[in-house]
């Protein structure tokens, strides 16, 4: 028996401010990675119908995007876990954290938020609990699992060698400090590796040595099919056609007894031989990287102090805001901004709300593992900031964000040199009014640009954030100047 699970998942690409994704030259000669990759690999994997057979998982922003920008290739990932419970009488589909962090890295609070806010992501999108969750990079400790079990996840997937004793396949039980037990999956080392990056047969040999009263789990990034192996995809296609009677999903293997209980090595992931050295220090993978380490300290400082303010205006309200934070995604999956504030706190002021959650939010994206994958310091630490910039602004502390920056500028890498450089210059509302009036000149006239709602009055023009409902007042002097205010209440 096989199962070939694809890990698929993009960093958060859409601006914090425009939650739009921006051009990025390096996807040339598409618009950005998100649309580059979709054309090699997600969408050719819809069309061949792969996702059927293979167990998988879809970083929740990634599907958000394939959702509203790629219809017909969500429709395929959401058939696909309908086809395997027709078929195992389980879906394919694996549950993700909401956004993809080292969650070892974190305390437990954040943890639960991050679980949390997948399980009901992956609620909404594929209409049933989740069986198991991927945790990104593979990256476990004890209090992961932990929360996990907590949470009423059944199995994770791990790597051999974050198992003592090194033992492939499953499923087997880990059994927690606190009684409770989950099981793990552990992937084939050597083949899942052989498979992502070696020669074109490597994945028909792996399936043809397949036992049959044992599992076999191939475990790798699915971007391998087609987009880091170009025509790989093709392969799969024709490995399944010719042996799919080899293949079953996880969720089915879940329901055999485990085959003993394992221990699980805490501080390990499955990409950096250094335990967790690849996100917080310069361990040597992918080439010297010293910025590594302050960057890890400059976000690491960041999450503590948004969550103190986090805390303390909680406290001085009297509500549990940890729990609101939790039943945010409520939002992020679209329901009305003021009537989830109405519902949770009816005692305070909306937009003071939302902009503490949104703040939380985006101190949570500033997280995303990628910014520290790489030895170079590029697009994907860019990405990081961004959020953690926007996080500072809601905060609404100019120190801090001065403080932040300070810190930015003694951090440097190639090829983009002064991290400090990579922090946006223009907020939002700005850059909205200033394209809403231009095109106003021109004749066009529009009413929303990415969340802001705009009302254009001659060159006066009202601003509504929809997410924290912050209101602003922008009029343009003779010399063509804007003027910017806060308009009262917002």
């Amino acid at each position: 028996m096989i199962v070939i699970h694809g890990h698929f998942y993009q960093p958060p690409r859409e601006d914090p401010w425009f939650e739009d994704i921006l051009p990025e030259p390096s996807a040339a000669p598409f618009r950005h990675w998100n649309e580059r990759i979709t054309h090699e690999c997600y969408e050719p994997n819809a069309l061949l119908g792969n996702y059927t057979w293979i167990s998988f998982d879809f970083g929740p922003t990634l599907l958000d995007w394939l959702r509203r920008r790629r219809p017909h290739v969500y429709s395929a990932i959401i058939e696909a876990d309908e086809v395997g419970r027709e078929r195992w009488g389980h879906g394919n589909a694996v549950a993700h954290p909401y956004y993809h962090v080292i969650l070892p890295l974190l305390d437990r609070r954040n943890k639960e938020v991050l679980v949390w806010w997948g399980i009901k992501h992956f609620e909404r999108h594929f209409g049933r609990y989740p069986e198991g969750m991927w945790l990104p990079e593979m990256a476990v400790d004890i209090e992961t699992l932990e929360v996990l079990a907590e949470y009423d996840i059944k199995f994770t997937i791990l790597t051999q060698r974050q198992i003592k004793g090194r033992r492939a396949g499953g499923p087997y039980r880990v059994v927690l400090p606190s009684g409770r037990e989950i099981k793990v999956f552990v992937r084939d080392e050597a083949l899942s590796d052989r498979v992502a990056f070696g020669e074109k047969g490597e994945l028909q040999r792996a399936v043809e040595s397949a036992p049959q009263d044992s599992l076999t789990l191939i475990a790798l990034d699915g971007e391998t099919f087609g987009h880091h192996k170009r025509g790989e995809e093709r392969v799969l296609a024709e490995v399944v056609a010719k042996y799919g009677s080899k293949f079953v999903n996880l969720g089915l293997m879940a329901e055999k007894p485990p085959l003993g209980d394992v221990e699980v090595i805490p501080g390990t992931s499955w990409s950096c031989p250094h335990g967790l050295g690849r996100w917080t220090r310069d361990c040597g993978c992918d080439g010297p990287a010293p910025w590594r380490e302050p960057l890890r300290n400059a976000i690491s400082w960041l999450n503590e102090i948004i969550d103190r303010s986090f805390d303390a205006w909680g406290s001085n309200r009297g509500l549990d805001v940890w729990q609101i934070l939790k039943r945010y995604i409520e939002v992020l999956l679209g329901k009305r901004p003021e009537v989830f504030a109405e519902e949770t706190a009816p005692s305070v002021s909306p937009n003071e709300l939302l902009k503490i959650l949104e703040m939380e939010r985006a101190k949570l994206a500033a997280n995303i593992s990628d910014a520290w994958f790489f030895a170079r310091l590029g697009l994907e630490a860019g990405i990081a900031i961004k959020w953690a910039v926007r996080a500072l602004e809601l905060l609404g502390s100019a120190e801090a964000l001065a403080e932040f920056i300070n810190m930015l500028k003694n951090i440097r890498g190639e090829p983009a040199g002064d991290a400090s450089k990579l922090v946006p210059p223009l907020r939002g509302a700005i850059v909205a009014a200033s394209t809403a009036l231009a095109l106003h000149i021109i004749g066009q006239t529009v009413e929303e640009i990415g969340p802001y709602h705009i009302d254009l009055n001659g060159a006066r023009i009202h601003i509504v954030d929809k997410r924290t409902l912050e209101e602003w007042e922008i009029s343009y002097s003779e010399a063509g100047v804007p003027i910017f205010r806060k308009a009262e209440g917002g």
